[in-house]
């Protein structure tokens, strides 16, 4: 019989309803309370009027890629340089690189300069100021993303030759990874590419050391630290042996550079230096030289990685196993 009353089973229907569209409402919106304030992981904080972009890991800065002249108070106009890394950060905040330190004018954090550049019938160099000069200049943005998965930044440079002439073209990516497990992936690719004829490029004729090419020169912060390479711990400076890879650690934090498989010349010759002051430098082309073509550029790509502890705490050989064997892309 019915009498105009909603039935039992309609009535527990809707409260069934009414429950689910209730507890869907509060997710939604604890959810939408949660990201209020939430930071994107990764994110870039651009100051225009020093010429510098940073890497953000929420509050924390992981790099700074400077693209505009850098020329610290009391120097010589001729010292100015732009298009490199500095500082790079530890997964805490210590910076890791110096840059123009008083007894390397031209050692610039993480950077890529050459001491021996034929081009256009002279002789000079990026590393450096020589005569007639010869240095990098920013062009233009090529990328700049950033999001939680990951940050890349891609510029194209030039080589200016007397601050007139461009001779080689220089296209930078570098790609920021989360923090995973012990330590930070920062992947660096260097194109370079002449313009309008051949360039030579070797490494330093001086006591046949060979540098010239990517190199990291650390912060005091790690002076006398441990000097660590795929063929285990060094006890003093080491010049012209090929590794695959070079660290530079202290008990507490450390810093390492892999070079990719794929590199010219693999693996390449090393100058690997804590004596004064801690260098990563995997020369290349070294005392052979190389010659580059425009329609043949040179493509260079490393691994830069930030750990936790020592070598060993900072699982260093399996990072750069995994790196290697491509498993990490």
């Amino acid at each position: 019989m019915n009498d105009g009353r909603p039935s039992r089973t309609l009535m527990r229907v809707w409260a069934v309803v009414f429950v689910f569209v209730l507890a869907v409402a509060l997710v939604l919106f604890f959810l939408t309370w949660a990201d209020r304030d939430r930071v994107p992981a990764l994110s870039f904080a651009e100051d225009a009027a020093a010429g510098t972009l940073t890497v953000m890991d929420g509050t924390k800065a992981v790099l700074t890629y400077r693209y505009g002249d850098q020329l610290p108070p009391g120097l010589d106009a001729k010292q100015a340089r732009s298009c490199y890394i500095h500082p790079l950060y530890s997964l805490t905040g210590e910076a890791l690189t110096a840059d123009f330190p008083a007894d390397h004018l031209h050692h610039h954090g993480l950077f890529w300069t050459w001491p021996d550049v034929a081009v256009r019938g002279v002789t000079t160099q990026t590393w450096h100021p020589a005569e007639p000069s010869l240095r990098q200049h920013f062009v233009r943005w090529v990328k700049r993303e950033a999001n939680n998965e990951g940050a890349v930044l891609a510029v194209e440079n030039v080589w200016r030759l007397r601050e007139s002439e461009d001779v080689a073209g220089e296209t930078v990516t570098v790609m920021v990874h989360p923090v995973s497990g012990e330590g930070r992936s920062i992947d660096v690719e260097i194109v370079l590419r002449p313009i309008g004829g051949p360039l030579e490029l070797r490494g330093a004729a001086e006591e046949n050391k060979g540098y010239g090419g990517l190199c990291l020169r650390s912060a005091p912060l790690l002076k006398g630290a441990a000097l660590t390479t795929d063929r285990g711990r060094l006890t003093e400076d080491s010049t012209g042996r090929p590794f695959l890879w070079a660290d530079l650690s202290t008990p507490d934090l450390g810093v390492a550079v892999f070079v990719s498989p794929d590199h010219p010349g693999f693996p390449p010759a090393w100058l690997v230096r804590n004596s004064y002051a801690g260098v990563l430098n995997a020369a290349w082309p070294g005392l052979d030289g190389a010659t580059l073509f425009p329609d043949k550029p040179a493509v260079l790509r490393y691994r830069v990685y930030i750990h936790k502890g020592d070598t060993s705490a900072g699982r260093v050989k399996q990072a750069y196993d995994a790196y290697s064997a491509g498993r990490d892309r």
